[in-house]
């Protein structure tokens, strides 16, 4: 959705509104959002969907608008980014609220007209004409100032939508930070390594681990369930990180984990813990049915040798990940 203005916001809904009637369509906030954007015409792939839809179902139905809504106009990061994610629920809840006052409304108008009908419709109407005349008065003046009302609610969460996708996209270009989980990315993880490898002796360790079978979940369970796996584990490492530890996600479902002041058999127990704790978790859908029963890990640990580079211990403790992996999954090797 994108910050118009409330006559730009007013126009598109003249047109969103008749189209949205015209199908039968109810008018939820995932309804309304996507009728806004396919009479916009900012995302032609959209259009082409909600067309394809139409020609193939008579219709839109809601669960397809959702689907749509959340492809769309929200972001990964922001279905994802728990902060970003409580204020986008609580504009939908916003959104709500003002599509349901404003078909009551229409639903009152309608009511208006409907009496007035009446009226004309019988064999003395001149004696009412200026009562029903008022009356239509009365009528479409409410409903004036209640679609203006809803112009600029719309008009509001449009500005913060366009505010939330702005912090999203400054989020997204800081080079040392992960979009998706706010965690270091390669860069920010290869900076730190830099910083602390002059001073350190063989109390440097590194952890790479990967979550098993990511590719599986994606096809069993969709993308957005192994995406919401990878936020996951990514809460769970940086609740249960050590003091002077750092964690980052380099790719996909591979997080690394920096231990300052942890000798080789510190680090392996550590990813131990980490391994079984990750072992029991389960991760339930929105309806409280089971998705991923349980999540396993495969962890490459390796402590630093010398005044080794940060791309030698990335890739000696890459390494060994692989080794785990070829062992079986769900282990630790550190060889």
């Amino acid at each position: 959705m994108h910050a118009d203005s409330p006559r730009q916001a007013n126009a598109i809904l003249k047109k969103a509104v008749p189209l949205m009637r015209k199908m039968d369509v109810a008018p939820t906030p995932y309804n309304y959002g996507i009728w806004y954007e396919y009479v916009r015409q900012t995302s032609p792939k959209l259009n082409q969907l909600v067309d394809a839809t139409i020609g193939r179902l008579g219709s839109l139905p809601s669960f397809v608008s959702k689907e749509l809504f959340h492809q769309f106009l929200v972001s990964e990061e922001a279905r994802f980014n728990s902060e970003h994610k409580d204020r986008l629920e609580a504009l939908v809840q916003d959104v709500s609220l003002s599509t349901q006052d404003m078909k009551t409304n229409l639903q009152s108008l309608e009511s208006v007209v409907s009496k007035s009908r009446k009226v004309l419709s019988r064999a003395d109407r001149d004696k009412h004409l200026d009562r029903v005349v008022s009356f239509l008065d009365q009528g479409t003046q409410k409903a004036l100032q209640d679609a203006e009302q809803f112009t600029k609610d719309i008009s509001r969460v449009n500005r913060e939508v366009a505010q939330l996708k702005a912090e999203l996209e400054e989020i997204r270009n800081n080079v040392d930070l992960d979009p998706l989980t706010q965690l270091f990315n390669q860069k920010g993880l290869e900076r730190q390594l830099y910083s602390l490898i002059p001073s350190s002796e063989d109390d440097l360790s590194l952890l790479i681990l990967d979550i098993d079978h990511l590719k599986r979940i994606n096809i069993n369970h969709s993308r957005r369930a192994g995406t919401a796996l990878i936020c996951y584990v990514a809460r769970i490492l940086q609740n249960r990180k050590l003091e002077n530890a750092t964690v980052a996600r380099l790719s996909g479902g591979t997080f690394a984990i920096v231990l300052q002041d942890a000798t080789l058999d510190f680090a392996i127990e550590y990813a131990e813990i980490l391994r079984t704790h990750l072992n029991k978790q389960r991760l339930k859908s929105r309806n409280g049915a089971g998705v991923i029963d349980n999540i396993q890990v495969s962890f490459g640990v390796a402590t630093i040798i010398g005044q080794e580079t940060p791309a030698n211990l990335i890739a000696r403790a890459t390494g060994y990940l692989d080794n785990a992996k070829r062992a079986g999954r769900n282990r630790i090797a550190s060889r």
